[in-house]
Protein backbone atom coordinates (compact mmCIF):
# COMPACT_ATOMS: atom_id res chain seq x y z
CA UNK A 1 0.00 0.00 0.00
CA UNK A 2 3.19 2.46 1.00
CA UNK A 3 4.94 1.41 -2.28
CA UNK A 4 1.54 2.29 -4.07
CA UNK A 5 0.86 5.66 -2.37
CA UNK A 6 4.69 6.60 -2.67
CA UNK A 7 4.42 5.56 -6.76
CA UNK A 8 1.10 7.91 -6.79
CA UNK A 9 3.17 10.58 -5.04
CA UNK A 10 6.16 10.56 -7.57
CA UNK A 11 3.74 10.91 -10.35
CA UNK A 12 2.02 13.59 -8.53
CA UNK A 13 4.68 15.48 -8.32
CA UNK A 14 5.95 15.27 -12.16
CA UNK A 15 3.07 16.24 -13.05
CA UNK A 16 2.73 19.02 -10.96
CA UNK A 17 6.50 19.83 -12.01
CA UNK A 18 4.96 19.81 -15.61
CA UNK A 19 2.18 22.17 -14.92
CA UNK A 20 4.84 24.51 -13.67
CA UNK A 21 6.69 24.89 -16.53
CA UNK A 22 3.86 25.07 -18.89
CA UNK A 23 2.86 27.98 -17.31
CA UNK A 24 6.46 29.41 -17.24
CA UNK A 25 6.50 28.40 -21.52
CA UNK A 26 3.47 30.06 -21.73
CA UNK A 27 4.80 33.26 -20.22
CA UNK A 28 7.74 33.06 -22.23
CA UNK A 29 5.86 33.13 -25.52
CA UNK A 30 3.41 35.80 -24.18
CA UNK A 31 6.80 37.56 -24.13
CA UNK A 32 7.24 37.23 -28.21
CA UNK A 33 4.15 38.26 -28.00
CA UNK A 34 4.33 41.83 -26.38
CA UNK A 35 5.36 44.12 -28.85
CA UNK A 36 6.87 46.36 -25.93
CA UNK A 37 8.73 43.73 -24.76
CA UNK A 38 12.61 42.91 -25.58
CA UNK A 39 11.88 39.40 -26.64
CA UNK A 40 9.63 40.32 -28.98
CA UNK A 41 11.47 43.41 -30.22
CA UNK A 42 14.46 40.80 -30.95
CA UNK A 43 12.03 38.08 -32.25
CA UNK A 44 11.10 41.14 -35.33
CA UNK A 45 14.39 41.63 -35.92
CA UNK A 46 15.57 38.43 -36.01
CA UNK A 47 12.87 37.60 -38.43
CA UNK A 48 13.65 40.56 -40.45
CA UNK A 49 17.50 39.18 -41.80
CA UNK A 50 16.51 35.27 -41.75
CA UNK A 51 15.83 34.60 -46.00
CA UNK A 52 14.37 31.54 -47.08
CA UNK A 53 16.52 28.60 -47.78
CA UNK A 54 16.55 24.77 -47.65
CA UNK A 55 17.50 24.11 -43.98
CA UNK A 56 18.52 26.21 -40.65
CA UNK A 57 19.65 25.15 -37.28
CA UNK A 58 18.40 26.87 -34.25
CA UNK A 59 20.91 26.02 -31.46
CA UNK A 60 19.49 26.52 -28.11
CA UNK A 61 16.02 26.71 -29.48
CA UNK A 62 14.06 26.70 -26.42
CA UNK A 63 10.34 26.26 -26.26
CA UNK A 64 10.56 26.29 -30.39
CA UNK A 65 9.59 30.18 -30.91
CA UNK A 66 11.28 30.73 -34.30
CA UNK A 67 10.85 27.17 -35.25
CA UNK A 68 7.06 28.05 -35.44
CA UNK A 69 7.52 31.02 -36.89
CA UNK A 70 10.12 30.14 -39.82
CA UNK A 71 8.81 26.64 -41.08
CA UNK A 72 7.56 27.86 -43.95
CA UNK A 73 10.88 29.42 -44.98
CA UNK A 74 13.17 26.46 -44.95
CA UNK A 75 12.29 22.85 -46.23
CA UNK A 76 14.09 21.45 -42.90
CA UNK A 77 14.00 22.59 -39.53
CA UNK A 78 16.52 21.64 -36.66
CA UNK A 79 15.96 22.70 -33.02
CA UNK A 80 18.94 21.78 -30.10
CA UNK A 81 18.92 22.33 -26.89
CA UNK A 82 19.97 21.09 -23.40
CA UNK A 83 16.67 21.60 -21.70
CA UNK A 84 14.46 18.17 -21.68
CA UNK A 85 11.03 19.75 -20.51
CA UNK A 86 11.43 22.87 -23.43
CA UNK A 87 12.29 20.39 -26.31
CA UNK A 88 8.76 18.59 -25.16
CA UNK A 89 7.29 21.99 -24.68
CA UNK A 90 8.33 22.73 -28.58
CA UNK A 91 7.71 19.23 -29.86
CA UNK A 92 3.55 19.60 -28.50
CA UNK A 93 3.76 23.26 -30.23
CA UNK A 94 4.85 21.87 -33.54
CA UNK A 95 3.29 18.68 -33.52
CA UNK A 96 4.10 16.19 -36.66
CA UNK A 97 5.74 18.59 -39.21
CA UNK A 98 7.80 16.31 -41.25
CA UNK A 99 9.97 19.48 -41.99
CA UNK A 100 10.72 20.03 -38.33
CA UNK A 101 13.41 17.91 -35.86
CA UNK A 102 14.22 18.75 -32.52
CA UNK A 103 16.70 17.10 -30.54
CA UNK A 104 17.55 17.26 -26.60
CA UNK A 105 21.77 17.54 -26.40
CA UNK A 106 24.62 19.43 -26.75
CA UNK A 107 24.95 20.38 -30.57
CA UNK A 108 28.22 18.70 -30.87
CA UNK A 109 26.69 15.62 -29.68
CA UNK A 110 24.61 14.73 -33.03
CA UNK A 111 27.03 14.98 -35.74
CA UNK A 112 25.57 16.90 -38.34
CA UNK A 113 27.47 16.84 -41.75
CA UNK A 114 29.66 19.72 -42.90
CA UNK A 115 28.31 22.49 -44.70
CA UNK A 116 24.93 21.08 -44.15
CA UNK A 117 22.86 24.31 -42.90
CA UNK A 118 22.18 27.65 -44.77
CA UNK A 119 21.57 29.59 -41.08
CA UNK A 120 22.56 29.02 -38.03
CA UNK A 121 20.73 30.68 -35.08
CA UNK A 122 22.54 31.36 -31.88
CA UNK A 123 20.22 33.72 -29.87
CA UNK A 124 20.34 34.64 -26.39
CA UNK A 125 22.61 31.58 -26.06
CA UNK A 126 26.58 32.31 -25.88
CA UNK A 127 26.72 33.65 -22.92
CA UNK A 128 25.45 31.03 -20.76
CA UNK A 129 28.08 27.85 -22.53
CA UNK A 130 31.43 27.60 -20.84
CA UNK A 131 33.09 27.64 -24.05
CA UNK A 132 31.79 29.48 -27.04
CA UNK A 133 34.56 29.39 -29.25
CA UNK A 134 34.12 25.44 -29.13
CA UNK A 135 30.30 26.37 -29.65
CA UNK A 136 31.01 28.84 -32.51
CA UNK A 137 33.52 26.25 -34.05
CA UNK A 138 31.05 23.69 -34.79
CA UNK A 139 28.58 26.30 -35.95
CA UNK A 140 31.10 27.34 -38.33
CA UNK A 141 31.64 23.69 -39.31
CA UNK A 142 28.00 22.64 -39.75
CA UNK A 143 27.21 26.30 -41.81
CA UNK A 144 27.29 26.22 -45.81
CA UNK A 145 30.01 28.22 -47.35
CA UNK A 146 28.07 31.94 -47.54
CA UNK A 147 25.52 30.50 -44.90
CA UNK A 148 24.24 32.94 -42.16
CA UNK A 149 24.91 32.68 -38.32
CA UNK A 150 22.63 35.02 -36.69
CA UNK A 151 23.61 35.86 -32.74
CA UNK A 152 21.69 37.68 -30.14
CA UNK A 153 23.77 38.53 -26.69
CA UNK A 154 23.38 41.02 -24.34
CA UNK A 155 24.75 44.31 -24.08
CA UNK A 156 26.93 46.01 -21.69
CA UNK A 157 24.30 46.73 -19.05
CA UNK A 158 24.86 42.80 -18.33
CA UNK A 159 28.63 43.43 -17.59
CA UNK A 160 26.68 45.31 -14.42
CA UNK A 161 24.10 43.11 -13.28
CA UNK A 162 25.80 39.44 -13.62
CA UNK A 163 29.35 40.83 -12.83
CA UNK A 164 29.14 43.85 -10.51
CA UNK A 165 25.40 42.97 -8.89
CA UNK A 166 25.75 39.42 -9.66
CA UNK A 167 22.05 39.14 -10.60
CA UNK A 168 22.18 36.67 -13.22
CA UNK A 169 24.32 33.88 -12.41
CA UNK A 170 23.84 32.04 -15.62
CA UNK A 171 25.23 34.53 -18.06
CA UNK A 172 29.01 33.19 -17.69
CA UNK A 173 29.94 35.30 -19.84
CA UNK A 174 29.95 39.17 -20.28
CA UNK A 175 30.91 41.16 -23.35
CA UNK A 176 31.32 44.71 -24.91
CA UNK A 177 29.76 44.19 -28.43
CA UNK A 178 33.41 44.56 -30.49
CA UNK A 179 34.64 41.30 -27.72
CA UNK A 180 31.58 39.25 -29.28
CA UNK A 181 32.63 40.40 -32.77
CA UNK A 182 36.11 39.59 -31.91
CA UNK A 183 35.40 36.06 -30.88
CA UNK A 184 33.37 35.25 -33.68
CA UNK A 185 36.06 36.52 -36.41
CA UNK A 186 38.47 34.39 -34.31
CA UNK A 187 36.24 31.12 -35.25
CA UNK A 188 35.98 32.17 -39.05
CA UNK A 189 33.50 34.56 -39.18
CA UNK A 190 33.09 37.36 -41.12
CA UNK A 191 30.47 39.68 -39.51
CA UNK A 192 28.04 41.66 -41.98
CA UNK A 193 26.80 44.37 -39.23
CA UNK A 194 25.87 44.32 -35.64
CA UNK A 195 22.88 46.48 -34.46
CA UNK A 196 21.39 47.51 -30.39
CA UNK A 197 17.83 46.23 -29.77
CA UNK A 198 15.87 48.44 -27.60
CA UNK A 199 17.35 50.66 -25.06
CA UNK A 200 17.97 50.63 -20.95
CA UNK A 201 14.45 52.25 -19.24
CA UNK A 202 13.25 54.66 -21.58
CA UNK A 203 12.66 51.68 -24.17
CA UNK A 204 13.92 54.16 -27.49
CA UNK A 205 14.39 52.53 -31.25
CA UNK A 206 15.76 55.98 -31.80
CA UNK A 207 18.56 55.83 -29.61
CA UNK A 208 19.46 52.57 -29.68
CA UNK A 209 20.31 52.84 -33.56
CA UNK A 210 22.30 56.21 -32.53
CA UNK A 211 24.29 54.96 -29.82
CA UNK A 212 24.06 51.41 -30.32
CA UNK A 213 26.82 50.16 -27.56
CA UNK A 214 24.21 51.75 -24.87
CA UNK A 215 21.37 49.25 -26.14
CA UNK A 216 19.89 46.92 -24.06
CA UNK A 217 20.77 43.40 -26.57
CA UNK A 218 23.08 43.50 -29.21
CA UNK A 219 21.90 41.42 -32.50
CA UNK A 220 25.10 40.06 -34.90
CA UNK A 221 24.46 39.09 -38.23
CA UNK A 222 27.73 37.17 -39.87
CA UNK A 223 28.40 34.89 -42.63
CA UNK A 224 30.98 32.03 -43.01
Amino acid sequence: MEMKDNRKFGLNMKQEEKNLNDTLFNEIISTYNNPRHLMHKKMTHVLKYVQHGEALIDVGCGIGEFIVRLKDRFHTLVGVDISRPEIEFAKKRIGNSPNVFLHCGELESFHFPDEHFDVCLCLDVLEHVSDPPRLLQETHRILKRGGSLVVTVPNWYDIIVSKVLRQNPLHIHTFTPWRWMTILKKNGFNIRFYKAVDFPVIHSEFLSKKIPFLGMCILIVAFK
